[in-house]
């Protein structure tokens, strides 16, 4: 891709992000608003649950901590979900638009990462203020590279999604029961990993939300997956996108003539 090309590209992403958050914001306001509150109503309800059934309480820091979990998880959860049908549902701009439908899947991860990155930029603040850490130099030095590769995997599977989603057009309607299932299930909410029975702990290993949300904990200092879990995580992402454009090069002229 020559750089003109991508200025191209870029800009058409650009403008295409814009008008899609223009529309939701014509067509209902509380869809913005919710957009901000769901990851504030899952981390609310699940720790209030787990603490009936477990008593005790939770810190500022659980609180927190349990928040970012839930923005990673819920903003690829609902690009995952979204993808599976963007192809059908953009069937008619397909059809009677000359352009590169791959952009698609990047201006909706675009608009929900940009979602994603406010929420995250304020709770991250809030922890800084209010969780004592003497090694948050780290953090704020491997955050950024995390981000980054939090974006391009974010994407790898949009693309792959859009794909998978033609083959199986049903798949989106049964899957966020069962993405909040691994979400309860997910060192979200079960940080011991040792106390869980073995096939959950085969999920989450296998699982590549909780992989990302298990990384963004180590560069936090939450958890203990390892110093340099950020770089290799951007290194995995570059690859997984590799691959994706690659598949999406190679079918998605022809599987667009079944949507």
């Amino acid at each position: 891709m020559t750089v003109g090309e991508f200025t191209r590209a870029a800009r058409l992403t650009l403008s295409l992000a814009r008008h899609e958050i223009a529309v939701q914001r014509k067509e209902s306001f509380l869809g913005l608003v919710w957009i901000v509150l769901w990851p504030v109503v899952q981390a609310g309800g699940f720790l209030f649950a787990f603490n009936l059934i477990r008593g005790g309480s939770s810190g500022i820091d659980t609180v927190l901590s349990t928040y970012i979990g839930v923005l990673v998880w819920t903003t690829a959860s609902s690009i995952l979900v979204s993808n599976l049908s963007i192809l059908k549902s953009n069937r008619e701009m397909i059809t009677h638009v000359v352009f590169s439908f791959s952009i698609l899947s990047v201006v909706d991860v675009t608009v929900k990462y940009l979602f994603f990155l406010i929420q995250f930029c304020v709770a991250l603040a809030i922890w800084l203020l209010l969780i004592p850490n003497e090694h948050w130099y780290l953090a704020l030095a491997y955050l950024p590279i995390y981000l980054v590769a939090f974006y391009l995997v974010l994407l790898a599977m949009a693309w792959a999604a859009s794909i998978v989603g033609v083959a199986l057009p049903d798949l989106s309607f049964f899957l966020p029961p069962v993405l909040t299932l691994l979400l309860v299930l997910s060192p979200v909410f079960q940080r011991d990993a040792d106390a869980l029975p073995w096939i959950v702990r085969v999920f989450n290993e296998i699982n590549p939300l909780s992989m990302w949300v298990d990384v963004l904990y180590s560069t936090i200092g939450v958890a203990t997956t390892g110093p340099h879990a950020p770089i290799l995580f951007l290194a995995s992402s570059i690859v997984a996108l590799t691959a994706a454009r690659f598949l999406v090069g190679v079918f998605y002229r022809e599987m667009a003539k079944v949507i």
